[in-house]
């Protein structure tokens, strides 16, 4: 099940490194993203989300004002569509610690600066053809956090639970559906 297609991609990208977010704005625009803007502070993006819908968010470790961490939270925990919206967090010195930071904050999926085209698009690909459904408890909101790529063959328990969003809801979302 796939969650769209790239032309369907709506992204901000957050970033104060000028050169990096140049460099991302030629990838999206390259995989034929619909729209791509690109902020430098966290005033800036507040801005931008309030006048449109995104549908993926590529974040920087360094985000001014909020930082990378705390502006995905912020994200995560925001009433709106642009809450389930894929996370591509990048990262300028990725450590165990700021990896399960990112990871626990909602992070999708992480790229080390200076990244290549290869490792945005490979990421952007394994976040459109592999989503995974949000998962939503105390202390934590974002996509399932397990890794194992096979499939799970026990009783699954967290159907019953509450705050499961399937992927089914996030493809109404990311086509600006719901």
């Amino acid at each position: 099940m796939s969650l769209g297609q790239k032309s369907d991609l709506r992204v901000l990208i957050a970033m104060a490194n000028g050169q990096a977010a140049i460099g991302a704005r030629a990838v999206f625009k390259e995989q034929g993203a619909a729209t791509f803007i690109v902020v430098e502070n966290n005033r800036e993006a507040m801005q931008q989300m309030n006048s449109h819908q995104f549908n993926l968010l590529l974040v920087e470790d360094t985000f001014p004002d909020l930082g990378g961490i705390d502006f995905v939270r912020y994200i995560r925990m925001t009433n709106s569509p642009v809450s389930v919206a894929p996370i591509i967090y990048a990262m300028k010195e990725p450590s165990q610690k700021t990896v399960t930071e990112a990871r626990n904050a909602g992070v999708n999926k992480m790229v080390v600066m200076p990244f290549t085209t290869a490792s945005l698009v490979k990421n952007l690909d394994d976040i459109l053809l592999k989503p995974k459904p949000f998962i939503r408890v105390t202390g934590y909101y974002g996509p399932d956090r397990r890794v194992n790529t096979n499939e799970y063959t026990a009783a699954e328990r967290r159907k019953k639970q509450h705050g499961l969003f399937p992927v089914a809801n996030q493809q109404k979302v990311f086509k600006g559906l719901g």
